[in-house]
């Protein structure tokens, strides 16, 4: 196993990964920001969070790569262009994009100086850390302070793809969030290197509910996460020969929309993160789930059929993706990732189901406890512990993963997951944006619907592709298993990954031989349509705030629920939100969110402390979040 970042060092305008129009660009003048709101965490989330904070401020910060333009599309999309429309305040955004599980202990702590990446194991000696991930930028450069210095001088907010603990107020420390001392303590973007040691060494963080209030979690939008493909565009004929590799892949709808490179089976996506599969040349037998609840096997190559649209849909299956060794690189995400915790709740739901009696090792590989899980390392290990030889590849936040499969020939056969962001068409980096795959969901499954092309009710079917409309099919299922959304929701109620099947529900068309009662919903949704692997990203909030860097405790809570609600609300950034592939709540997340959290004066409104009036969230607090 060999390991893969890119990040250590990386300083403003220096990425490996800047966006391609950015030596376009010239030094920008100093914003005229007079109030600045500051978070981190989710680097499945840091794109949209610059776009939106370029637009809210209507200026880009420098080096960025973004630019207005009246040819801003969503539904085309165009990456790397905003709105011209966009609006005007003096709040500039800035976000560190150091992954979800720093997201969450940069808020647990609410200390900024928490928000690095990069894995801390030992107590005993110093270790270097990475500066957030670029893309984006993550700091004004040609800005006054506090906008142009790293860390940032305050926390208003963190952020992950996956929930907060569930017993995160405790008196005996919250879900292994440790803290660390780090040096230097300031300035980050001028120094050689940073190093950080474990500031406790025997016991985890516990949020403080007496001075931060209650901990909220708001989820942002609705994240499909692709499984992310590096394989060679084919044209009509569905074949091609390089670097001496004659490759085949028919199910090919093109090489440049949402998920239209390669459809694969839920069977191979299990066949292929269980380490059972490890070549695109493999004929291997694979297990699958049949329309009526009961499992068979297949070849592995059995999906590699024609697409709906060919001249024979649905036909073809056997033939090899390569005609000579081709191994199947898996990269995955190193550090603490929310979005390998969104793509763990996807295994975790769907692949037992395929193994019942264990005999490939799934219910033992995909078993909770592994996942879903912010380290993807555990499945690593779970895998390897099945005696399976894997050469699987880490790398740490969303840009190296991307770069790590990338979409050169030296590195076809790569595979991995990615929000929609990084991948093809959403991501502007095109020199190394991976491509990304359609999927079997279960209601396919359910209509016989095995290999790409074959016909449900005499009509030929493609797999579900990544996009905005299909995850919002997955998410419109929730209500149909009754999740409505409520103004006496805690953080918990947020939590959109234990939302679960009632008992009894059982698979579609196993009358009740297969039962899903208590598995996740997203993954199962109930809709032709529906993409399987989606989910959000969480911005983690205090309920009270006390004096931040920039302004009175008071400026500083009516700035961020300023933002908050022309996030949730404007057009502008709900199309910023489709043209990066993910899709804004809906109407009754929102309005719930709003009602709750952001408009009122009710007991559960975020709020300024006030040591003469402790109100809404405010009450028995002390200080409020620095």
């Amino acid at each position: 196993m060999s390991a893969f970042s890119v990040g250590k060092g990386l300083r403003d305008g220096s990425s490996l990964l800047a966006l391609s129009t950015v030596a376009l660009i010239a030094a920008q003048p100093a914003h005229a920001a007079n109030s600045g709101i500051f978070g981190g965490g989710s680097t499945l989330a840091s794109l949209v969070m610059r776009q939106v904070g370029d637009c809210y401020l209507k200026k880009t910060v420098t080096g960025d790569g973004y630019t207005f333009s009246s040819s801003f599309n969503e539904n085309t999309p165009t990456p790397g262009k905003l709105p011209n429309s966009c609006t005007t305040s003096p709040i500039l955004l800035l976000y560190g994009g150091v992954g979800s599980s720093a997201g969450l202990r940069g808020f647990v702590t609410n200390d900024p100086k928490q928000l690095f990446r990069g894995s801390v194991s030992t107590t005993t000696a110093a270790q270097t850390i990475q500066l957030p991930a670029d893309p984006p930028k993550y700091l004004e450069s040609a800005g006054p302070a506090p906008f142009n210095a790293y860390p940032y001088p305050s926390v208003d907010f963190g952020a992950g793809d996956s929930p907060l603990p569930s017993a995160l107020v405790s008196t005996t420390g919250t879900a292994s969030v440790f803290s660390y001392n780090v040096s230097p303590a300031a300035n980050w973007q001028s120094a050689a290197s940073i190093t950080a040691t474990r500031a406790d060494t025997t016991s985890t963080v516990a949020y403080d509910a007496t001075k931060f209030g209650k901990p909220l979690q708001l989820p942002l939008f609705e994240a499909p996460v692709a499984v992310a493909v590096n394989v060679p565009s084919m044209g009509s004929t569905g074949t091609r020969v390089l670097n001496g590799v004659k490759w085949t892949i028919k199910s090919q709808v093109s090489a440049t929309g949402a998920g239209d490179r390669i459809q694969l089976s839920t069977a191979q996506v299990c066949a292929i993160f269980s380490g059972l599969v490890t070549n695109w040349n493999s004929t291997a037998t694979i297990p699958y789930l049949k329309s009526n609840g009961t499992t068979g096997t297949e070849s592995f190559a059995a999906s590699n059929t024609w697409h709906a649209g060919a001249a024979a849909p649905g036909t073809g299956g056997g033939t090899p993706y390569a005609n000579k060794s081709v191994p199947i690189t898996v990269v995955y995400r190193s550090d603490g990732s929310g979005t390998s915790f969104i793509f763990g709740n996807y295994l975790r739901t769907v692949c037992p189901l395929l193994d019942p009696n264990n005999t490939y090792g799934y219910k033992t590989i995909f078993t909770a406890g592994i996942v879903p899980d912010n380290s993807f390392q555990k499945l690593v290990d779970a895998v390897k512990a099945q005696g399976r030889n894997i050469n699987w590849i880490g790398a740490s936040g969303s840009d190296a993963v991307a770069l790590g499969i990338g979409n050169s020939i030296s590195k076809y056969g790569r595979i991995g997951y990615l929000s929609n962001d990084f991948v093809v068409p959403y991501n502007p980096v095109t020199t190394t944006r991976p491509a990304a795959a359609r999927l079997q969901n279960d209601y396919l499954r359910s209509a016989g619907v095995y290999h790409p092309g074959q016909s449900a009710s005499g009509v030929a079917k493609n797999f579900i592709a990544p996009t905005p409309a299909n995850a919002d099919l997955a998410w419109a299922s929730l209500a149909i298993f009754g999740v409505t959304p409520s103004t006496s929701w805690t953080y918990n109620d947020y939590n959109v990954y234990t939302k679960a099947f009632p008992s009894p529900t059982y698979l579609p068309g196993s009358g009740s031989k297969v039962n899903i009662s208590g598995l996740s919903i997203l993954p199962l949704a109930k809709a032709g349509g529906a993409y399987p692997v989606v989910g959000t990203a969480y911005a983690y909030f205090y309920s009270c705030y006390g004096a931040g860097s920039v302004g009175s405790s008071a400026t500083r809570v009516a700035n961020l629920k300023s933002f908050l609600l022309w996030f949730y609300d404007d057009s502008r950034a709900r199309k910023i939100t489709l043209n990066n592939g993910f899709r804004p709540l809906a109407s009754s997340w929102v309005q719930n969110i709003k009602a709750e959290y952001l408009q009122g004066a009710t007991s559960t409104s975020i709020t300024a402390y006030n040591a003469l009036s402790k109100v809404n969230g405010c009450q028995g607090v002390t200080g409020g979040a620095k």
